[in-house]
């Protein structure tokens, strides 16, 4: 079936705008590195302790040294535990912390815990005195698959902490930088 000039034209028509949709560049968008959201004149951050109102024992600062690590390998930081001589602050405070099984073995064993941490995040800029960023609900899931022997002696909730706090830290701190 022979094509018919019309037809040729529209072909190229179509090859030319996808060809100039690839060279145009991006929107900017990155979950790498630091975001665009946070002004300049921000530099320095102070991460205090979160507050703790759960019953699991040093949540607080498992998540807070997370978040701290997360925050610094996102951008060009330096980040502090003192508020004073910092251009914004990240306070936060963990509502609760819950861990529950998800998967059993052959002996009706847990072998996977879902966790379930809720938190209240705000990120405010210290300079203007505004919050720039915040979440009185920040829910994070969570699935850890256990390792050792299930019949084992050991708090799984201290266990599975260290293991979640590094993907608890990335989405609070993507949430900020992205402005999300």
């Amino acid at each position: 079936m022979k094509e018919t000039p019309r037809q040729l034209s529209v072909a190229a028509r179509l090859a030319l705008v996808l060809l100039l949709l690839l060279l145009v560049p991006s929107c900017g968008y990155t979950l790498v590195g630091r975001g665009a959201f946070l002004p300049e004149y921000i530099q320095t951050v102070a991460i205090p302790t979160f507050v703790n109102r759960t019953s699991t024992f040093e949540v607080e600062i498992r998540l807070t040294d997370a978040v701290t690590t997360e925050f610094i390998g996102r951008g060009n930081f330096r980040v502090i535990g003192e508020v004073q001589n910092a251009d914004a602050v990240l306070r936060g405070e963990i509502t609760s912390f819950n861990s529950r099984p998800v998967q059993l073995d052959v002996q009706d064993q847990a072998r996977q815990y879902q966790i379930t941490i809720t938190a209240s995040v705000t990120f405010t800029d210290l300079v203007q005195n505004k919050v720039l960023f915040t979440n009185n609900s920040f829910l994070f899931r969570g699935d850890y698959l256990l390792q050792e022997a299930p019949g084992a002696f050991f708090d799984i909730s201290n266990i599975a902490i260290d293991q979640i706090a590094q993907e608890f830290a990335r989405s609070v701190v993507s949430s900020i930088l992205e402005g999300f």
